[in-house]
């Protein structure tokens, strides 16, 4: 745009001797373009009449040859550029020309000027206080211009600008109106603004400017388009307001070809945009599209888009490609709108045929944009961003650290039923350490959540409810709940505190899907799937949570995964390397109520290899679940590793091992199959010695170098088959080279059932073994071990003694001291021995002085040394 000179207009009028006059009150009385009576002459004469409040008025009459009775209108066409407006306080009142010659148009204006003879400027103001009202005002390169530091608090009212005399179709001006160069406070008030080839409005490098009660796109009526290029466009404008907290301030920003509203570039900042209707009609029920709602880029930072409260609110729905686009700008904050739904927030705006959803996206954060908020933790700062026909909001371009808060996407605006977007949100192209917390996710036609491609990761879902209402209380299914995918790395879904929680139910497919090649080191912690909100009642997914096609590394911990329609957790073609620990997988959240899965609780097929379901420390509770425990289906999945569990109440067996049912050990496990079909440890024996309250089990295991296995042991849950649930876990023992292993335990008594499974070098774990029932430990033979294996020196001893034992191919040798009265005292020694001589030191100073007996216990033989101590 030029930037207009006054420096001669000034330095003229100072040549000028005028004196102040009073206010003075111009009439125009004909359409000429020059003369008594005419608009320049008005123009030009309150130009000199300083320091007053002047008015030009109309009073044309009907016999003007500018007058056209079928539309009522005069027009005025200047053979040049009118006087620019510099003495200031004039206002330009085209409504008086109603007053005085009758509304000869009931449908708008009744003076035009016609900026036909390729004028640039119609009105052109470049000082202060000046109004234009109630004027027709089209084919000029700019309708009205606002111009310099001079001008400000000028008012533009219930003018139509680019618009015909009845605001039905375009009369258009290249611009509609500009403020620039610094002009600040200026009001654009109840304008039709519209058919303008470039934009309605441009603000350029200017500030505290206010925009309320237009219609910019759209006929006078506010029903269809009349569409401007852009609808305003801010170049470097800051504290502008777009609106305000009542009906009669909102702004219709719709119909326009490319975007209702664009704020751009660096010095563009805390721009206010509220109570709008942006892409809708009048009534904020039907699409007037605007190609772009709002677009922010090049830097505009520190602007505002909406606000907590429904006055604040603007609707920003039915537009064509995308309601707000933020791309290479940086905290911006967007709360409290309406983004797809209509005016009401219980229904989408539909296309003119009523067959599809208008508004293509509702957000997108783009271009290495940050600090961008969208949403809020306070009441009323969620928006509601539904009912769009792609995706509801998007991170793309390598944007971080913009925060999705508390935002109800694919809801209505009471979080109770369907509003669908296709896909919720879109995490892509590299977008990384972004936070999504506290939204509800819900009613999405595909996924509610969708995290994508290799080099998007470290972005946050947390406190989200994902295929409930609002509440958390009842099933707003997406197909899939949450999705990640195509490479992406590093997300954290969920996390360690209470708040941190996801809930991921109702979902009609998997409540969570990894998938793909190259998507590693993602963790899933802390989440409800498959449950209510209280982790108490089913709410179930078809299936919790499946891992396929190769995902790698993921950690599945500390969750609650039940009450899911099929199986709790799915790790399916070549799914390797995950760790599953620590969740609670077919019980409430209080571990012990039935909330079991519909199938199997964890299901392995079709290749996953070296996965860790559960380790000690951090072992899964498998309970109640319609089918198995762990289920490994196929050849192809082995390695594995199912450790430090605890199951039970499962249909058929706390791990099945395919083909169903107890599978039979074979003799030096040659065979092959799923987890390589591992052998179970066999338990010969599990006796309970009362007078140390401990147990000591012993068996074997059959297979390949089971000096390199585990062997891991049980409480039992009786069942159906006497083989397995392990419930409680009790510790490992590693076999000998001949596959003998044995292991003290406490907290196992008589009658106590116990099974064990063993995990090779490989990872692969067995079934559980049949169960042990526990019995009572009788009959020690004191003379079957020889004197000369079992010895204690020196005897006496002051502070110390040291035990040398060499027992041929001992199991568990177990050294015990009791007192004179042979009440036992301690365990000296307790643990899996090599074959040869054994030594240890033991210090026994704390011991007060007297007789003692130390006893070595091997199997059922003993030996008893008698020692004493001196002090």
């Amino acid at each position: 745009m030029k930037r207009i000179c006054f420096f001669f207009i000034v330095a003229a009028s100072l040549l000028l001797n005028i004196s102040y006059s009073f206010s003075i009150n111009v009439t125009v009385t004909n359409t000429n373009d020059n003369g008594t009576g005419s608009l320049r002459d008005a123009i030009n004469i309150t130009n000199f009449s300083f320091g007053t409040f002047d008015t030009i008025k109309f009073n044309i009459p009907l016999s003007d040859l500018g007058y056209n009775a079928a539309s009522g209108v005069w027009t005025i066409v200047p053979d040049s550029t009118l006087p620019v407006l510099w003495g200031g306080q004039t206002t330009i009142d085209g409504t008086t020309q109603t007053t005085n010659q009758g509304n000869t148009n009931l449908n708008g204006p009744e003076v035009a000027i016609d900026g036909s003879n390729t004028l640039d400027y119609g009105f052109t103001i470049v000082s202060a206080a000046n109004q234009i009202k109630g004027l027709i005002i089209g084919q000029f390169n700019y309708g009205v211009v606002i111009d310099g530091s001079m001008a400000g608090d000028n008012a533009i009212v219930n003018n139509y600008i680019g618009v015909n005399y009845n605001g039905t179709s375009a009369w258009p001006n290249n611009y509609g109106i500009a403020i620039a160069d610094s002009s600040v406070q200026n009001f654009i008030r109840n304008n039709i603004i519209s058919g303008n080839i470039a934009e309605g409005i441009i603000i350029n490098e200017s500030d505290q400017n206010i925009l309320t009660g237009n219609f910019i796109g759209t006929n006078a009526s506010g029903t269809i388009a009349i569409a401007n290029g852009d609808g305003i466009l801010m170049n470097v404008a800051r504290h502008t307001t777009i609106g305000g907290p009542f009906a009669m301030y909102r702004n219709i920003i719709s119909g326009n070809l490319n975007s209702g509203i664009i704020i751009n570039g660096s010095g563009t900042y805390h721009n206010l945009i509220v109570n709008n209707y942006i892409g809708t009609d009048v009534t904020g029920m039907f699409s007037i599209a605007n190609y772009t709602g709002i677009m922010l880029k090049s830097q505009a930072n520190g602007n505002y888009i909406g606000g907590n409260t429904s006055s604040y609110r603007n609707i920003i729905s039915g537009n064509y490609e995308i309601g707000i686009y933020v791309e290479s700008s940086d905290s911006n904050i967007i709360v409290g709108n309406f983004v797809g739904p209509d005016a009401t927030g219980n229904g989408a705006i539909m296309n003119a045929n009523g067959d599809s959803l208008c508004q293509g996206n509702g957000i997108e954060i783009n271009t290495v944009s940050k600090y961008n908020t969208i949403g809020g933790y306070n009441a009323g700062e969620g928006n509601v961003i539904s009912g769009n026909r792609v995706y509801g909001f998007i991170y793309y371009g390598n944007v971080s650290h913009n925060p999705l808060i508390g935002n109800y996407i694919g809801t209505n605006a009471t979080g109770t039923a369907p509003l669908s977007n296709a896909t919720g949100i879109c995490v892509d192209g590299g977008s990384n350490h972004n936070l999504m917390a506290n939204n509800l996710l819900s009613g999405n036609i595909s996924y509610g959540i969708f995290i994508v491609t290799t080099g998007t990761g470290y972005n946050e879902l947390k406190g989200n409810l994902i295929g409930t209402n609002a509440a958390g209380t009842d099933t707003i299914p997406n197909d899939i709940g949450l999705v990640i995918a195509g490479g992406t790395q590093h997300n954290v879904i969920g996390g360690n505190l209470a708040t941190d929680r996801n809930i991921i139910s109702g979902n009609r497919y998997d409540g969570i899907e990894i998938a793909d090649q190259h998507t590693d080191s993602n963790s899933v912690i802390g989440n409800y799937i498959g449950t209510d909100i209280n982790g108490t009642s089913r709410l179930g997914n078809s299936i919790g949570i499946g891992i396929a096609t190769n995902p790698k590394h993921t950690l599945i911990s500390g969750n609650v995964i039940s009450g899911n329609k099929r199986m709790g957790m799915v790790l399916y073609e070549f799914a390797d390397s995950n760790k599953i620990i620590s969740n609670k997988i077919g019980t409430a959240v209080n571990g012990t109520s039935d909330l079991g899965n519909g199938s199997a609780g964890i299901a392995i097929a079709y290749g996953p290899k070296w996965n860790i379901v559960g380790e000690p420390g951090a072992g899964n509770i498998i309970a109640y679940n319609d089918s198995s425990g762990v289920l490994v289906a196929d050849s192809a999945s082995k390695y594995n590793k199912i450790s430090a569990n605890s199951m039970w109440g499962n249909f058929v067996l706390g791990i099945e091992i395919f083909p169903p049912l107890v599978n039979p050990n074979d003799a030096g496990d040659n065979d092959t199959g799923p987890n390589d079909m591992m052998n179970s440890p066999v338990i010969t024996s599990s006796e309970y010695h009362s007078f140390g309250n401990y147990t000591v089990v012993r068996g074997t295991l059959d297979t390949h170098q089971p000096q390199l296995c585990t062997v891991e042991l049980f409480k039992a849950a009786a069942n159906l088959f006497n083989c397995g649930d392990g419930k409680t876990f009790l510790g490992f023992v590693i076999p000998d080279n001949a596959g003998n292993w044995c292991d003290t335990l406490t907290g196992v008594v008589n009658g106590d059932l116990i099974t064990t499974t063993a995990t090779d070098e490989l990872m692969n774990t067995s079934e559980f073994s049949a169960n042990k029932t526990t019995t009572m430990f009788v009959g020690i033979d004191e003379s079957s071990l020889s004197r000369n294996s079992f010895d204690v020196y020196p005897n006496p001893f002051d502070n110390s003694f040291t035990i040398v034992y060499n027992i041929e191919n001992p199991c568990n040798v177990e050294i015990m001291l009791f007192n004179m009265n042979g009440q036992y005292i301690a365990t000296l020694e307790n643990n899996m021995k090599k074959e040869g001589v054994q030594k240890a030191e033991i210090d026994m100073r704390d011991l007060v002085s007297g007789v003692y007996y130390v006893r070595a216990i091997t199997g059922k033989t003993a030996v008893t040394r008698k020692i004493i101590k001196t002090n």
